[in-house]
């Protein structure tokens, strides 16, 4: 041991033999807090992933259930389709007893395969019906309990692979109509879950049987039992051991399709916790490791303990001058040896002036030196005034330090005799720079405030808590209330409250909620009466001693108006007034409880408004629309909301069902008076469809107005007024829809062909053009008509990338004539409306003209006067650059639409095409021969000539020849084909004149 260790005091060795033992209690609480956390953090993972599997489970188990919903339901709808027919099968030929298989049964069977047959019992469960399988029964039928109309029975396994479970539907005559559905179809609905590899998911009915499981087929019939809380629906889960496989899992259970099922899904336990078992065991080990190192450490501290006693009491001591280092910390003492004028200073004393620490006495005047400008002359004085009386020095002044901070000192002194009686003033002096900073702060702090409060654009103002009374008010309140200072001062909060808010304005009082912000929107009221939308924020503090609070009040009243000009522009449409269909909706799922009937909905779409603006004018269009709207509204105000919809259509609804045909009568009367407008009038008419709501059904309201508008798009269809709403039309929609969805594979899988038909110039007999006609081939060989699929192709858009593949197709076709030979013949295609008004059809003819090297006239263009109806001089333009580009132009089936001969004589066309309707029997229906000799001469007149569409007699043509028609087309010249037979006929024909 060294000199210094054997000199250590005994208050050394009791310091550190005290700090041992507080290091081993705080590795020990270290331990325990980190074993406390481990577990915690174990029990939560744990928990954790319970709760995972858990809602995993219920998951899969509410999405089997929804597949199993739709299953059953489109099921159900199948058979609710047959049972009206069934019953009228059985009143018709009471005396059969099998089933009509080709006119009903078969088809249904047909598109669900997992039907295996369908019988009919009467109300006891009497055979009524059989159907056709071996395994179709001929016993008596026990109608399942339950309520509703379909109803599911009792598991039924016939033979060894062939298990059902009847579906039951009450026929409206009251019969049963019994579909066995394979349980196969429901154990297709359980494959491919994501539930691990001992997992587990089945179907069962709500007796516990198990109708399909996972995997295991063999299992079918066996029963489980269900928790008693899924006796009403809903869901719920359990943890317990399988009974069928003893393993044990989380199960969730559900029953939300409204059909008889349960579905029940299980994780397994042993799976969802093995990660956790390996993260129990790391914990546990992380634990061993922590108490092994803690122990070394400890072992090793105490073998340290007698190296480091001597550092210990080296330590000591140098802490003990700290110590007094610290004590004197921003301060110094000072004596003025009063018959040199010279300070001896402590090293704080001269530090605190920037003086070096040095023993030797500082001149006087070198510390008045270093005194701030503002304070020196004071200073002196109140010092000399100490020396001349004899009274104690106090003095607070600033320094300026040599790098020019500045630092406040406080000085203190008094006169005294030193040992030999020699007179000295002696003191201290502290550095209260800090002090003097946060005084200064405050008080500017306390003037900002004052600023803040009086100078606030926003009404600011001070209440007391017990009396309500104002205790200050700002100059921005004064102007926005209208009162003075003073009367505000001998008011109360009440005051400028409404009554009616009184009691919410002492319960936000009496709050002790700390921010205090309010969200709500008040009112306040000015001198005048005046009401203010205000904002309130407010905070508790002391004022004058007593408990107040700080009142900002924001005027949000154009806020308010901005937004409730906002939410009535979400939910009504600014042209006509009228609701939103959004809006519409969500109002009448919101108030259709509490009308306790059926109501009905009326779908209005306005005829041809379209037409109006690019005709009358945007302003006449806009000034009908609104008349139009004011009238529905004012029919709709007496039987329920209505609402307007940019496509020019409106949804009115009535209350109450039964008032519906008034509704319509009423809507039919006020659209009948046509709207007048300075220089005529304009009568508009509309598609009408009408819709029931299915009884008092919640949020029932958009599939209402749903089949409204599709009974409204069958009266367009079929030109009729009004329809109401039938359940086939969601079949024929449903048909549209599938077209639609064909068309588009159709566009993807190039299934579409060209046929062309030619033009025949009847003065030579040559063909001098061909009309490509769109064809789209079936799978097995048969065509579907135009007629059919370029309507929706038109509506849906469609049209426009089939239109670009007809043209690149045309163009292609009339490449390969060129290269054959006949560089006389054109290709005339059929350019939809929707295709002409985007506006791309020259750029695109150009492309495809460029891309295949066709020249001039090659290519013809034939346009329906509804492509005419957008601005003429865009529609002229459009028509111009075509015709600077090489390409003819007709005006297709001429006399069937908007007619107008102002398109003939300002727009530049070439030919001009008489509508087959026009063409039929012209050679004897005098009608027609004046129609036709018309549009001939007046495309004389005009300069273009004349294509006659639709020949299929010698009479006709004859007939067209005879009265100077320039072309024709139609079956009596040749019908449409393909390019190859086409040109295998061109080529015919050549050879014969060859030969002649």
């Amino acid at each position: 041991m060294t000199d210094d260790s054997k000199d250590m005091n005994p208050a050394g060795f009791a310091t550190l033999a005290r700090s041992l033992p507080a290091f081993r209690r705080f590795g020990i609480l270290l331990g325990l807090a980190l074993t406390v956390a481990l577990l915690a953090a174990i029990v939560h993972d744990r928990a954790t992933r319970v709760e995972a599997a858990e809602r995993h489970s219920l998951a899969v188990a509410v999405g089997v259930d929804r597949l199993l919903h739709y299953e059953i339901r489109h099921l159900e709808r199948a058979l609710r389709g047959m049972a009206g027919d069934a019953d009228g099968h059985v009143r018709a030929y009471p005396s059969q007893s099998t089933w009509d298989i080709s006119s009903a049964i078969r088809g249904v069977i047909s598109r669900n395969a997992e039907l295996q047959d369908i019988d009919l019992y009467d109300r006891e469960g009497k055979p009524i019906r059989r159907g056709v399988s071996e395994y179709s029964s001929g016993t008596n039928f026990q109608p399942p309990s339950g309520e509703g109309d379909l109803r599911i029975g009792r598991l039924q396994i016939q033979g060894h692979s062939h298990p059902v479970v009847p579906l039951a539907l009450r026929t409206p005559d009251g019969n049963w109509l019994v579909a066995r559905l394979r349980t196969g179809e429901l154990q297709r609905l359980l494959e491919g879950l994501d539930i691990g590899q001992l997992g587990s998911a089945a179907i069962l009915d709500r007796g516990g049987y198990l109708l399909a499981r996972q995997g295991e087929a063999g299992d079918i019939g066996k029963r489980v039992d269900i928790p008693a809380e899924l006796a009403a629906g809903g869901t719920a889960q359990v943890r317990r051991v399988s009974p069928i496989d003893r393993i044990r899992r989380y199960a969730s259970f559900t029953s939300t399709s409204g059909y008889p099922f349960v579905v029940t899904v299980g994780i397994a336990e042993r799976e969802v916790l093995a990660p956790w078992w390996n993260y129990v065991i790391s914990a546990s080990l992380l634990l061993i490791f922590y108490w092994l190192g803690a122990a070394y450490l400890v072992r090793r501290l105490l073998s340290s303990e007698t190296a480091r006693m001597a550092t210990q009491g080296e330590l000591a001591r140098h802490a003990d001058w700290l110590a007094k280092a610290q004590e004197a910390s921003r301060a110094g003492v000072w004596a003025l040896e009063l018959d040199q004028e010279k300070v001896r200073a402590s090293a704080q004393a001269a530090a605190l002036f920037g003086f070096d620490q040095k023993p030797d006495l500082i001149p006087l005047e070198d510390f008045f030196e270093r005194m701030h400008d503002g304070d020196r002359e004071r200073v002196s004085r109140e010092f000399s005034d100490s020396l001349s009386s004899g009274q104690s020095f106090h003095s607070e002044y600033r320094v300026v330090l040599p790098d020019r901070r500045i630092r406040w000192i406080s000085a203190r002194g008094a006169r005294v005799a030193d040992e030999a009686g020699k007179p000295l003033m002696t003191g201290t002096i502290v550095d209260i720079t800090e002090r003097r900073e946060s005084q200064a702060q405050i008080e500017r702090a306390e003037i900002q405030f004052r600023e803040l409060f009086d100078l606030n654009p926003l009404p600011f103002w001070v209440f007391d808590l017990e009396s309500l009374r104002f205790l200050a008010v700002n100059e921005a309140a004064i102007r926005k209330y209208g009162y003075s200072r003073e009367e505000f001062l001998g008011m109360t909060i009440l005051q400028i409250r409404s009554p009616e808010e009184q009691a919410e304005v002492l319960k936000s009082v009496h709050d002790t909620a700390e921010p205090r912000e309010s969200e709500n929107v008040w009112i306040h009221y000015s001198r005048d009466g005046r009401p203010m939308y205000v904002r309130v924020h407010s905070s508790s503090i002391q004022f004058d001693g007593r408990p107040a609070r700080l009142v900002l009040a924001e005027d949000v009243s154009e806020r308010v108006a901005y937004e409730e000009d906002l939410a009535w522009r979400a939910t009504h449409d600014e042209s006509t007034g009228l609701l939103k269909l959004r809006a519409l909706i969500d109002q009448v799922n919101a108030r259709s409880q509490n009308w306790h009937t059926p109501y009905g909905a009326v779908y209005l779409q306005l005829r041809d408004l379209e037409v109006v603006s690019p005709t009358l004018g945007r302003r006449m269009g806009e000034a009908i629309l609104s008349e139009i709207s004011r009238r529905l509204a004012a029919v709709a105000g007496r039987y329920g909301p209505a609402a307007y919809l940019p496509s020019d259509a409106f949804v009115l609804v009535a209350r109450d069902a039964r008032e519906i045909e008034r509704l319509v009568a009423e809507v039919v009367r006020v659209l009948a008076d046509p709207v007048e407008f300075e220089g005529g009038s304009h009568r508009v008419e509309a598609w009408i469809g009408v819709a029931d709501s299915p009884g008092v059904v919640p949020g029932a309201a958009e599939q209402v107005v749903d089949h409204a508008a599709l009974a409204a798009l069958h009266s367009r269809n079929e030109n009729e007024p009004a329809t109401v709403f039938r359940l086939e039309m969601n079949e024929q929609a449903a048909e549209r829809l599938a077209i639609l969805s064909r068309l588009r594979r159709a566009i993807a899988g190039n299934e579409f062909e060209l046929f062309f038909q030619p033009v025949t110039c009847l003065t030579t007999g040559d063909v001098v053009a061909m009309e490509a006609l769109l064809r789209w081939r079936q799978h097995d060989g048969s065509y579907v008509p135009p007629a059919h699929f370029v309507p929706l192709a038109e509506e849906s858009g469609l049209i426009v990338p089939i239109g670009e593949w007809v043209l690149e197709h045309a163009a292609r076709a009339r490449a390969r004539l060129g290269a054959a030979g006949w560089d006389d013949i054109a290709i005339a295609v059929n350019v939809s409306a929707v295709q002409f008004l985007q506006g791309t059809l020259p750029s695109s003819l150009r492309q495809v003209q460029d891309r295949h090297g066709l020249p001039r006239g090659a290519l013809h263009v034939e346009l329906t006067e509804t492509a005419m109806l957008k601005s003429r001089e865009a529609v002229r333009a459009s028509l111009e650059e075509l015709q600077r580009q090489g390409v003819c132009i007709s005006i297709d089936d001429f006399g069937t639409g908007f007619s107008s001969m102002a398109y003939l004589r300002d727009l530049p066309l070439d030919y001009l095409k008489i509508d087959r309707s026009f063409v039929i029997g012209v050679h004897r229906d005098e009608k027609n021969a004046s129609i036709c000799r018309a549009l001939i001469a007046l495309g004389r007149g005009l300069g273009l000539r004349t294509i006659a569409e639709g020949v299929e007699e010698k009479g006709e043509y004859d007939w067209l020849r005879d009265n100077a028609c320039d072309y024709v087309q139609g079956f009596y010249v040749a019908r449409p084909a393909p390019l190859e037979v086409v040109m295998e006929r061109l080529d015919a024909d050549r050879r014969v004149v060859s030969r002649r």
